[in-house]
């Protein structure tokens, strides 16, 4: 009785475990372009299937710029167990070879997913190399109307940090971007709008000219529509290219309704808790 109540707890838990295996997820910045200095930023693609049976993969590509009705779409099978590489990135998931968006993951098995962001200058040294990387985030913990996340990581006035948010409902949100000090006061703020799918790309020191952004925090709000958004920040740190992504704050997802699933088991647990007391009194 015991080992069976201890099961089923655990098996309760899960849901409440903090991992990025989901069916449909988003990673915020994919792509293929040239940056400064001639150099070339590249995408390596990594996607696991941890359930235990095949996942039909749909990966639609969502371009920075404009909506996305109709992304361009790729199909992939992957067995269980097994990992799906793509380095670099291109065709026929990118459109070209010049294009940064974000990759929607939607698959019929739970899956994780990462993309490697690396860069370098041909024909130069590796110490002029950049890398970071993003997980594939769960659609279901973007941001609505009403909601705000943070992202950590504008650090310096000579830091190039840029912010993508990505529209991941297929309805348009309007959305304010702020830039706050270590106390929580706002510097400056910006508003956008996003339509269904749309892919916004760009950069603080052009968004806030005039603001001191050495150690601070960005933070971005819904603020009318029926939108969902996920965001994520990228810095380089000019002249040591030291790197690195920073992914926003998830609000703690409500649990004002148990899925049916969840629910049997805990009803299965009370059951065995109350057999159990039944047993002891007789």
């Amino acid at each position: 009785m015991r080992r069976i109540t201890l099961t089923l707890l655990l098996f309760a838990a899960q849901p409440l475990l903090a991992a990025y295996a989901d069916r449909d997820l988003v990673i915020p910045v994919v792509g293929r372009a040239a940056g400064r200095s001639g150099r070339l930023f590249l995408t390596a693609l990594w996607i696991t299937n941890t359930d235990d049976h095949a996942a039909v993969m749909s990966l639609s590509y969502l371009e920075s710029g404009h909506a996305n009705r109709s992304p361009r779409k790729t199909t992939v099978t992957l067995p269980p167990r097994e990992t799906y590489v793509v380095d670099p990135l291109g065709p026929p998931i990118l459109p070209s070879a010049d294009s940064i968006g974000a990759l929607r993951i939607e698959s019929n098995a739970d899956v994780v997913a990462s993309a490697r962001i690396y860069g370098y200058v041909p024909g130069a040294s590796a110490s002029t190399a950049v890398v970071m990387a993003l997980t594939g985030i769960p659609a279901r913990l973007g941001i609505g109307n009403g909601q705000s996340a943070v992202l950590h990581g504008v650090g310096s006035t000579d830091a190039q940090y840029k912010l993508y948010v990505i529209e991941t409902s297929g309805s348009a949100l309007s959305v304010v971007v702020a830039v706050e000090d270590l106390h929580g006061q706002v510097l400056g703020e910006k508003r956008f709008f996003l339509d269904g799918f749309e892919h916004l790309a760009t950069e603080t020191r052009q968004m806030f000219p005039a603001v001191n952004l050495a150690h601070a925090v960005i933070r971005v709000r819904g603020v009318n529509g029926n939108g969902r958004v996920i965001a994520a920040g990228t810095q380089i740190i000019a002249g040591s290219q030291d790197s690195c992504a920073y992914e926003m704050s998830f609000a703690p997802e409500p649990r004002t309704r148990i899925r049916a699933p969840e629910a049997a088991v805990y009803i299965a647990i009370a059951a065995l808790v109350a057999i159990a007391l039944l047993r002891r009194r007789q």
